[in-house]
């Protein structure tokens, strides 16, 4: 509340001894010549303090009735649906990378025809298939690729919200790479998932609460080399165990509504998912999740339903260069309608790779 009467006496004695030993009333008449907004800024008794007043501390003074509060409506839940997207291998490096950095800040590159789409969603997840980091150096393998930090910001911008780390390409330059782009990540609005610092942070779930759903988030590669699994002390991703898997989700379980398992797995440029994925995903629904969707061959394959659970084995390749042929060009975004601990709706969409790994729309 605003105070803006003023106080004012004609007798000239009363004014000099409010100077010398100003009263309460007179204060606040200071107050609002002063132009202060009591109760909403400086708390009164500070600013009584400050002029010389004393204070509860150390003056009784009665009580000031304070009017009741009025009891406030209970706020209906927001229980519109959450829709979610989720990307196959985003790969930031090689051609993808030096493009990247010959096109001028803010350029959308290499989301230009799909960044609408997916900030259309409540929530983007993708699988960051590279090291973004400067330091480092590459680990002994055949394949190892990192992309310049300016990806974050291309990444971000196109609206992923979560980005995975347990593949077989985050750990390609070591330990300081990888804790590099870890630390990073979160300065651009993008939170990592299935990696952390050490095991307990890599094992981490991601939980979001969207209106009135809360959503729960597990990601796991079990594609090698092993050491780029985090250790006890160490960074890295989640590796993909049974027993780990079965007890994060037991945890998780009670938490949220909705539990989606990310994972890196099965044989690359093969159309149909083997046995061990099968199992592995069923093994997650019966743990707890409510929905399984994989990466890591670079080419599609199958959905089906388990428990009345949906699978998707692979989304294929998103952004990534070298991949001619016609399948390995073709990656699946998979749209998700959630409310509560019920899927609505979901599809797939196709996005074509071409020039410099950049996806376009089917």
């Amino acid at each position: 509340m605003r105070y803006n009467r003023r106080m004012e006496t004609d007798d000239e004695t009363n004014n000099q001894r409010d100077q010398a030993h100003p009263t309460r009333r007179a204060l606040l008449a200071r107050a609002s010549q002063a132009g202060l907004a009591l109760g909403v800024g400086l708390p009164l008794v500070e600013w009584l303090a400050g002029c010389g007043e004393p204070t509860a501390a150390t003056h009784h003074a009665a009580p000031i009735p304070t009017a009741s509060a009025t009891p406030q409506p209970t706020p209906t839940p927001d229980t519109r649906p959450v829709t979610i997207a989720i990307t196959g291998d985003v790969m930031l490096a090689r051609s993808v990378n030096d493009q990247m950095l010959a096109t001028a800040s803010g350029d959308p590159f290499p989301f230009s025809a799909t960044g609408a789409y997916l900030r259309g969603f409540d929530l983007t997840v993708g699988n960051l298939e590279c090291v973004v980091s400067t330091l480092g150096r590459p680990e002994p393998k055949e394949f190892t690729i990192e992309a310049d930090p300016r990806g974050f910001a291309r990444v971000a911008a196109a609206g992923f919200d979560i980005v995975s780390l347990a593949n077989n390409h985050s750990g390609d330059y070591g330990k300081d790479a990888f804790l590099d782009m870890l630390t990073h990540l979160p300065a651009h609005n993008l939170q990592p998932l299935g990696g952390g610092a050490n095991l307990a942070a890599a094992h981490a779930p991601v939980i979001r609460r969207i209106r009135s759903t809360s959503l729960g988030l597990l990601a796991y590669s079990e594609i090698g080399p092993e050491n780029f699994a985090a250790g006890p002390t160490t960074p890295g991703h989640a590796w993909l165990d049974p027993d780990a898997m079965r007890a994060d989700l037991a945890a998780l379980r009670p938490q949220v509504d909705f539990i989606v398992v990310f994972t890196h797995w099965g044989i690359e440029y093969q159309t149909v998912e083997t046995d061990h994925q099968r199992e592995m995903a069923r093994l997650a629904i019966d743990a707890g999740a409510d929905l399984v969707v994989g990466a890591h061959p670079h080419v599609r394959q199958p959905a089906e339903t388990y428990q009345g659970k949906l699978i998707v084995y692979s989304l294929g390749n998103f952004v990534f260069d070298l991949m001619p042929g016609y399948e390995e060009s073709r990656g699946n975004v998979l749209a998700l309608t959630v409310q509560g601990g019920q899927l609505l709706d979901w599809k797939l969409r196709t996005a074509v790779i071409g020039a410099y790994g950049e996806p376009a729309w089917a």
